[in-house]
């Protein structure tokens, strides 16, 4: 077996993260990963430091190009870029990606022990977590395809509200490490003890999905979330501008016995300043109900920058604006400001170069309930929904996924956002235009969800909590510390041995 893989390493590596993808939503065989992880670090603890780099990337280049494939949608189809200009510009994203991922690897085998118990068990996994973290920061970071969002059904799930998502990547590689050794050890005593070690681990996951690290504060809220389905190509033509308008405005005024009604990001097709009339009719007739609005909409500040914003109305008012922080590189800004140019030359994606909102935003407050908000992108940034905690009693992200179609990016992004409520321990309000639209709990379990690509109203009552998680307090510092530390400790101690 150590001569196939020795020989084979180079289709083996791209195979096996092309594969992975199926562990993530909407496929969910999460446990594939058990297998796909063993077979990349079996090849990388065969390779000198140089080839694993090299099997490590091309493992990355596997899963990264199956799992965000659905780019092409933004920028072909919807940005009208040609589709070789799509294909490379995905091609490029991903092999930075995977630069990460071969990172892993050759820290790995660079500078630690070549010892493969401790490589399974502890190095490659601490490595991996290590480099997936640092690929959500560098550059603003591009935080998809994080190993530990596949888990959100398996009995390791239970651990995200102590260690967080990034964390789920260390148990994953210690049982994948595990998996090789138990293949490759005759020795009855060590393959039983990690046997029992890996039931363990899952064993004390399923428990803890069982517990309860948040409680509930305050009466229940009823919530009606409008799902307006409206086609992305169909969205800023002007045409569409009174229809979409009418739409939301009739959906919001049939609502009774409600206290909030949502609407998703950029629900309506203009800018604050041009539709105030617009929403004071319908504030008013709210008002009457004693109903608070949420709503996505672009506004400009007093530069006259456009951002992207969810607003809150009661009693008639505008009484609150979130001003997105954690923008989409290429999508909602240009990274490097000399490329604007050349960019938009090949793809015409509307609103691409807009401005992030303040670090530090005051929570909005809606039907009485502290919410903390994000849009769309930003909740795949757990350090950015840690920041309104444990202040936000409910969280609540409003999407368009409306950009990718009928692909598999609605689910994945579904898929985090179970994560962030499960992290966090608290209820999850997820408004888009063409689904997922979901109210999530606590324990990261679907309530109620509407079907994609149908025009809908989702109602659900919603509970307040307080508290906090292990996570919220600590967030990922503990996970990289404790990595970092492993790292460095076995490398000095490599260093004094030669």
């Amino acid at each position: 077996m150590e001569q196939f893989f020795k020989s084979w390493w180079f289709i083996l590596s791209p195979l096996a993260g092309a594969l992975s993808t199926l562990a993530f939503a909407p496929f969910d065989l999460s446990w594939l990963l058990l297998l796909t992880l063993a077979v990349a670090f079996y090849c990388w603890h065969l390779l000198p430091a140089k080839q694993a780099a090299i099997s490590g990337w091309l493992f990355g280049m596997g899963l990264q190009c199956s799992g965000v494939s659905w780019i092409y949608y933004s920028l072909h189809v919807h940005g009208s870029a040609p589709a070789v200009f799509a294909i490379l510009l995905i091609f490029l994203l991903c092999a930075y990606l995977s630069l990460y991922t071969g990172l892993a690897a050759w820290v790995v085998n660079r500078f630690l022990p070549d010892d493969a118990r401790l490589r399974m068990l502890l190095f490659y996994p601490a490595s991996w977590l290590l480099f997936e973290w640092l690929q959500g920061y560098v550059m603003t970071g591009f935080a998809w395809m994080q190993l530990g969002y596949s888990q959100i059904d398996s009995p390791l799930a239970g651990f995200a509200p102590l260690i967080g998502n990034h964390a789920l990547s260390v148990l994953l590689g210690f049982s994948a490490g595990a998996l090789v050794l138990l293949v490759l050890d005759n020795n009855l005593r060590r393959r039983t003890i990690l046997l029992v070690s890996v039931l363990a681990l899952w064993g004390v996951g399923a428990l803890l999905k069982n517990t309860r690290w948040t409680e509930p504060s305050g009466e229940a809220i009823r919530v009606s979330i409008i799902q307006g389905n409206i086609a992305q190509k169909d969205k800023w033509k002007a045409s569409m501008r009174q229809p979409t308008k009418k739409l939301y405005r009739d959906l919001s005024l049939q609502q009774k016995d409600v206290d909030l009604i949502v609407w998703p990001e950029t629900a309506i097709p203009d800018y604050l300043g041009r539709v105030r009339l617009y929403l004071r009719e319908i504030g008013l007739h709210l008002k009457q109900q004693d109903i608070d609005l949420l709503f996505g909409i672009f506004h400009r500040n007093a530069q006259g920058r456009l951002l992207n914003s969810v607003v809150s109305m009661d009693e008639g008012r505008v009484s609150g604006i979130y001003d997105k922080r954690h923008l989409v590189p290429l999508g909602e800004y240009i990274p490097l400001r000399f490329l604007i140019e050349f960019f938009n030359r090949f793809v015409k994606i509307p609103m691409s170069d807009i401005i992030s909102g303040e670090d530090d935003q005051p929570l909005i407050t809606a039907a009485g309930v502290p919410i903390g908000v994000s849009i769309c992108f930003e909740e795949a940034f757990s350090r950015d929904v840690l920041k309104d905690l444990p202040q936000a009693a409910v969280l609540l992200n409003v999407s368009n996924d409306a950009w990718f179609e009928d692909s598999i990016e609605p689910h994945q992004h579904h898929a985090i956002a179970r994560m962030r409520a499960l992290e966090t321990g608290r209820y999850m309000i997820r408004s888009t235009n063409t689904g997922i639209t979901s109210f999530i709990d606590p324990q990261g379990r679907v309530v109620k969800q509407l079907p994609q690509f149908e025009v809908g109203v989702l109602k659900a009552e919603v509970q307040p909590m307080q508290g906090a998680t292990p996570y919220v307090r600590w967030g990922d510092w503990l996970g990289v510390a404790l990595s970092l530390l492993v790292l460095v400790v076995f490398a000095v101690k490599k260093v004094r041995k030669s």
